[in-house]
């Protein structure tokens, strides 16, 4: 099993700088990686095992939140998570790129922390007359879900009958 997100790079070094052999070099950073996985597998069963986010760790904790001034984007706080066993962290607070309203019936989007890029990505819903949330993908945290609206013009953290709101999905570990 190979190491996930940014959480560990893999040496590499350009030609004739390599201060040990090719072979020798690639089973020290394979032993360091098989090192590091465990000691990855050994915190998450410290915190109960699992999915889920780090309470106490940032004081943000992962929230999503409308932007300021209020807009069609979220704000994500910095945080930590473990996402499959592995450790993610987003270190600042994101903005997610402009959300387009739906057309003709509600839909529902998820906000999702992606540990393969340590990124927050956006899974875009279907419209429907009573819509349903999509799944996170896999190695990806739920940590919102945004009701939208058709001619909606604004995201706000609760619901006002006309523009979208944030269902806050997060799990803790």
């Amino acid at each position: 099993m190979a190491i996930q997100g940014l959480s560990y790079a893999k040496t590499s070094w350009a030609f004739e700088e390599r201060p040990v052999s090719s072979a020798k070099l690639n089973q020290w950073d394979d032993r360091i990686e098989a090192s590091l996985e465990l000691a990855f597998r050994l915190l998450n069963q410290a915190w109960g095992g699992g999915e889920g986010i780090l309470r106490g760790i940032a004081a943000g904790e992962l929230t999503v939140t409308p932007t300021t001034p209020i807009g069609m984007r979220v704000a994500i706080e910095p945080g930590y998570a473990f996402i499959a066993g592995y450790p993610f962290r987003l270190t600042s607070q994101t903005e997610t790129p402009e959300l387009d309203p739906p057309l003709t019936n509600n839909r529902i989007d998820l906000v999702q922390a992606d540990l393969a890029t340590w990124t927050i990505t956006i899974k875009q819903g279907a419209e429907s007359p009573s819509p349903t949330a999509p799944t996170a993908d896999t190695a990806a945290l739920a940590l919102a879900q945004l009701m939208l609206r058709p001619g909606m013009t604004s995201i706000k953290a609760t619901d006002d009958t006309i523009n979208g709101y944030i269902i806050d999905t997060r799990s803790f570990l």
